[in-house]
């Protein structure tokens, strides 16, 4: 840089790269996209016998898995609901046993992947592909045929 000129051009460029590149970084932070633990839906208040009713009308062989709406588990982590077919239901967390990643809330193929370092789990929450070893922690689940509901307590 020989003149004031070439030298105001050069810091008016870095300027706004720098403004630009921090537009970026912030459109990054975790907070710009919602997290599936922190959604806003108030689960239902535990029954009397102390479980808590989620409704699987909307699971079938094809659709055989969701999580259950605003419900945390002891560990931090979202319930996951799935199907098996006739009156067979599961909840379990969705906390990977391999490395505490959270898993896939969607099934592929009767499979449930955690996309942080390939563990797989059936639809009942046992490993099918590791490294993972141990199965999902599974929650306590009756089902209730008459609400089409899976109760489930949350120890």
């Amino acid at each position: 840089m020989t003149t004031r000129r070439e030298f105001l051009a050069w810091t008016g460029k870095i300027a706004i790269g720098g403004m630009a590149g921090l537009a970026v970084l912030e459109a990054c932070e975790p907070t710009s996209f919602p997290s599936a633990a922190s959604n806003s839906v108030t689960p239902p208040p535990p029954g009397p016998d102390g479980r808590i009713g989620i409704d699987v009308s909307d699971l079938t062989s094809s659709n055989p898995a969701k999580m259950a709406p605003g419900l945390t588990g002891p560990d931090g982590m979202p319930v996951m609901v799935t199907f098996t077919g006739g009156t067979s239901y599961y909840a379990m967390s969705m906390l990977c046993t391999h490395a505490a990643c959270e898993i896939n809330s969607k099934a592929s193929n009767g499979v449930i992947p955690c996309a942080c370092h390939g563990s797989q789990y059936d639809l009942s929450g046992k490993v099918v592909q590791g490294p993972a070893t141990a199965n999902l922690h599974q929650y306590d689940g009756v089902y209730d045929a008459a609400n089409k509901q899976l109760r489930i307590k949350l120890v």
